[in-house]
């Protein structure tokens, strides 16, 4: 069951954003929640440990809808379409993930008592996560080589830009690209942590962390970029912090070539667009909400010019201007409007009622003007507990759960994701990792008693990021 639950991730991750494959995620869902159900029944006492508080969070979060929809959604008619859509999806989603992260939680723990062998569970799960990103790839080798190639590809095997029924926007790729970068960087650092240098599985992770960049370049994602070196920063950080004096040649050598490597990709992209030098100068425009007012209409009234003379950067200034907008709206409507997609144009319209507004940029604040305060008190109570659970475990499978939440968390921020699928994989992940946690053991509590020689390596090698 788990590995059928492990080929159902594979293909689901691979296709979640994917146009015209409605069904196979849907097959995917529905397989993967039916024997999540068989799993938690098998697993229920799992469900009665502390660990379990994140999962609890998630629950009541869907209580917290369903008393939004009674009693606070101004606009019931679009709440229940999104019931019986997203929040039907997602809930289908949590029973999928919580059962399959019970039943590899059981695994870890066998691991643990010495009882059989690691199956290569993670292995698919890796390639379930590289799908999205060869896919593209595969797309765009089609696109711009194989009429040179003499091959003529299909419509759904090619790129395409604008409103056409294949096309997949930027968010698309940091959405569900950045993940593997990140998982990646966690597979390097574990490496590094164990002292089992396998060059063909660093060869994989380094080119996992290539490819991701490649499509940041060639698809011009600037916040893509942006957490990518983010990330990169931070696992760096965390080598130099938890090794300090004792880091080897190879660790030296490793970050250099990271930092390197990024740095060089990070000036080139700098290059290419302009609107990080005009960043400050149109952050000092878009400040000033009250006084430009073009935020409010999409561009149908033009935008104003900066200090420099130049007329604002349109994604600068939008995004900082909504930015203040939406944490205006957000304190004068702490309940939320209730809907997970769109609830900022909403909200503006009752605001400003000639605006022409629609999402925030921001995923986060979009999902607290849906959900209010308390849907994101829940949402990012459960997140922060089961990182801070990975965090402060010696488990080797910490390293994936811990950068796929740091991952997540970062692309929020400034990504336009609080919408359907991304939604749908943002509950997933969050209690995936959060019924894995319940295998991983705590350092205070080892199963098998350790040696001496044990004793004194744990003393010397803190609970790893």
């Amino acid at each position: 069951m788990i590995w059928l639950q492990c080929f159902a991730f594979a293909i689901l991750y691979g296709i979640w954003a994917v146009p015209e494959t409605i069904l196979i995620r849907h097959v995917c869902l529905i397989l993967g929640g039916l024997i999540g159900i068989y799993e938690i029944y098998v697993y229920r006492d799992s469900l009665l440990k502390r660990a379990a508080l994140p999962i609890y969070l998630i629950a009541i979060l869907f209580i917290w809808t369903i008393i939004q929809f009674l009693f606070i959604m101004p606009n019931p008619a679009l709440q229940w379409e999104e019931l019986m859509g997203t929040w039907k999806r997602t809930s289908i989603g949590f029973i999928f993930a919580l059962g399959f992260g019970l039943a590899l939680a059981s695994q870890v723990q066998d691991e643990h008592h010495g009882r059989g062998r690691r199956a290569p569970y993670w292995g698919l799960i890796y390639i379930g996560f590289m799908l999205p990103t060869l896919i593209y790839l595969l797309k765009w080798v089609l696109t711009f080589k194989a009429q040179q190639w003499g091959i003529v590809a299909p419509e759904y095997l090619k790129l395409h830009y604008g409103s056409l029924p294949f096309y997949m926007p930027k968010t698309v790729y940091v959405a569900f690209c950045l993940p593997l970068f990140a998982i990646s960087l966690g597979q390097i650092s574990l490496q590094i942590h164990e002292q089992q240098w396998r060059p063909w599985t660093l060869i994989l992770n380094l080119g996992a962390c290539a490819a991701v960049l490649f499509i940041c370049y060639a698809e011009n994602i600037k916040n893509g970029v942006a957490y990518a070196l983010m990330l990169t920063i931070i696992f760096c950080a965390a080598l130099l912090l938890r090794y300090r004096s004792r880091i080897r040649a190879r660790e030296v050598i490793l970050i250099f070539v990271l930092i390197a490597s990024l740095s060089f990709f990070a000036l080139d992209h700098l290059k290419k667009n302009d609107s990080w030098s005009t960043l400050f100068a149109d952050m000092r425009v878009a400040v000033q909400v009250d006084r430009y007012e073009h935020w409010k209409f999409n561009g149908e009234r033009g935008y104003p010019n900066n200090e420099l003379g130049k007329m604002v950067s349109v994604t600068n200034y939008e995004r900082i201007a909504w930015g203040i907008a939406g944490t205006e709206l957000l304190l004068k409507n702490p309940l939320g409007y209730g809907l997970i997609e769109r609830s900022f144009g909403h909200l503006a319209k009752e605001q400003w009622p000639e605006s022409k507004l629609h999402q925030n940029h921001s995923g986060w604040l979009d999902l607290a003007l849906g959900l209010g305060l308390p849907g994101m008190a829940l949402i990012l109570g459960a997140l922060a507990i089961a990182l801070w659970r990975c965090i402060h475990s010696p488990s080797p499978i910490a390293y994936f759960g811990c950068w796929l939440l740091l991952s997540l968390l970062l692309l929020w921020c400034t990504t336009e994701v609080s919408q359907r699928v991304y939604f749908d994989w943002l509950i997933f992940a969050i209690v995936w990792v959060s019924a894995l946690s319940m295998g991983l053991m705590s350092p205070n509590t080892p199963v098998i008693p350790p040696t001496p020689d044990k004793i004194e390596q744990d003393k010397e090698s803190p609970a790893p990021i």
